[in-house]
Formats: C-alpha cells, structure tokens, sequence
C-alpha cells in the first residue's frame, strides 16, 4: 500500500510539474547577455529557385551571406564564399554586431598538350603532357558596429551603424610542360596567355597584390521570431567606403634573341586604382535567420 501511495504520489508530483513548465510563458524576444548566430538564407531561396528555372549557373558559394559587394572597375569584387553573423546583446533593447566573411577560394585547371621533345623525333608520337592554371582569392571582410531594436512584441525594428573593412588579393599561376630552350623557343602550350609586356613571352604569374577597403555603414530592418529565440530577419544597408587597389604585376618567360637565353622578366603592369563607393546594399544578408542563446 505504502509502495503504491508513493508511486502515485510521484506521478501527481510529476504531472504539477509539467503543468508549471507548460504554464509559464516563453520567452520569444532577445534579453540581456543574450548571444545570437546568423546566417543568410538568401543564396539557399535563390539555389532552391534555380532548381526548377534549368539554370546552369547554380551554386551554394554563397551561402552564410554577402558581408560587402562592390564592382568597380579595376578593382576585383569582393565577395566572400561564407559569413557569419554575431551578436551580444547588452540589453534587450541595444547589441552589439559583428559581421566575418572570409574569401578562400583556389581552382587547379589542367589542358592537355603534346610533348614537343618527342614529336620532334616522331612527328606521329601522340604523347601528351599536362600544363596546369592555378587561380586563387584570398581576404577577409568584416563589419563591427551596435544595433539598436524597437517594439516588445515577436515584431521588432533593428537599427544599426557601425565600420566595415576587408582585403583580398587575388593570383593565377602557370605551369607549363614543354620548356623554353633555344631549340624550341615557341613551345606547344596548353594555355594560350599574353603579358602586357614581353612580345612574344608566356604568363607565367599575375598577381593584382591587395585590395583594402574601409568606411562606414548603417542600415535597417525587422526582424520576426517564429519560435522561442528564433527569427527571420529582413535588413538593408547604406554603405560609404574607401577602396585602394594594390599594384598589379606580372611574371613572364620566353627566349630573348638578343642575349640568345631564356629570360624571365617582371613587370608592373598597374600602379593600382581606387575609388569611393557609396550606396545602398546588403550587409549579412538581405534575408536571414538568427538563433538567440
């Protein structure tokens, strides 16, 4: 009897329990020292999007967001693969942001070519040789600033203001099979390249050096909480920052029949650009989700 007024006794005690926990009222909005994670969920809709429109040109490179976009002439673009989203809020109403994206891309190209050595000694050897492109984009670009949110409700209004900054470097390497040599000054080459300078010659490197960036930002949006520290959010961005381009050079070889050896020169081909830009855009994602812990 004892075992059975204990069992039931626990079940009710269980069962007050429960009732308290589903009782109390959760909470949906961000509260002091409250950290959220970010990501863009644009890239994904246009991905999903693609699927049934046979594009050809559909990619997740972007996924995690667009911290900073711009295309100005002689400048590369700066876009990186991934970004994250981060904040700390130092009370419900006022945060902080901070905004990483980081470039890492590099693709290894390979051709075929013949073997120039041994279609000399056989004009019918169809052996072939491989030549090989690297190109590859380094950098990073990020933004650190505050945010301030209205209203009380699971609809709020977000504003924020802060600086953003980046580089990136981008570089395409050659690798070539068939050597220069003063039998064979115009080797068979996978790849068919032109230096600004050096008639005659093949790439062997272009580098554009560093594109650093700088300014300032501000923006505005909503964000709506679907579920307990959970929301979709909806921004945009009025950026005004400083762009310098890195002086771009290049690397070539060929056979120079004046001093009648192979020669390997480097050339500055750009002294570097810059320019101002200033507009509206997105920064972290036009359309994103962020999760509150």
């Amino acid at each position: 009897m004892k075992r059975l007024t204990t069992i039931i006794a626990l079940l009710l005690c269980s069962a007050v329990l429960m009732y308290g926990q589903e009782g109390k009222k959760k909470t949906y909005i961000p509260e002091s020292g409250d950290i959220a994670f970010g990501v863009d969920l644009s890239p994904v809709f246009r991905y999903v999007g693609n699927m049934f429109n046979n594009s050809t040109d559909n990619s997740l490179d972007e996924l995690s967001g667009t911290p900073v976009h711009h295309d100005m002439v002689g400048i590369s673009t700066i876009t990186p693969d991934a970004s994250l989203m981060v904040k700390y809020m130092l009370s419900k109403d006022l945060g902080l942001r901070a905004n990483i994206g980081l470039i890492s891309r590099t693709n290894l190209l390979h051709k075929y070519v013949q073997d120039d050595k041994l279609a000399m000694l056989d004009p019918f050897n169809e052996t072939k040789l491989i030549d090989d492109c690297t190109t590859s984009r380094t950098g990073t670009s990020l933004m650190f600033g505050a945010e301030y949110r209205k209203g009380r409700n699971r609809v709020q209004g977000v504003f924020n203001f802060g600086v953003i900054a980046g580089f990136q470097n981008n570089k395409t390497t050659y690798k070539y099979a068939n050597a220069v040599t003063s039998v064979n000054q115009k080797p068979s080459a996978g790849w068919n390249t032109t230096p600004t300078y050096g008639n005659g010659y093949r790439l062997l490197e272009s580098n554009s050096q560093m594109n650093i960036f700088a300014g300032l930002t501000a923006g505005m949006g909503v964000e709506c909480f679907v579920a307990p520290k959970v929301a979709l959010g909806a921004e945009i961005n009025f950026n005004a920052y400083y762009v310098i381009g890195g002086q771009a050079y290049e690397i070539s070889e060929g056979f120079n029949t004046s001093t009648q050896q192979v020669e390997v020169r480097t050339d500055l081909v750009s002294p570097g650009n810059d320019g101002i830009h200033v507009g509206i855009e997105n920064l972290g994602g036009s359309l994103y989700m962020a999760f509150y812990f």
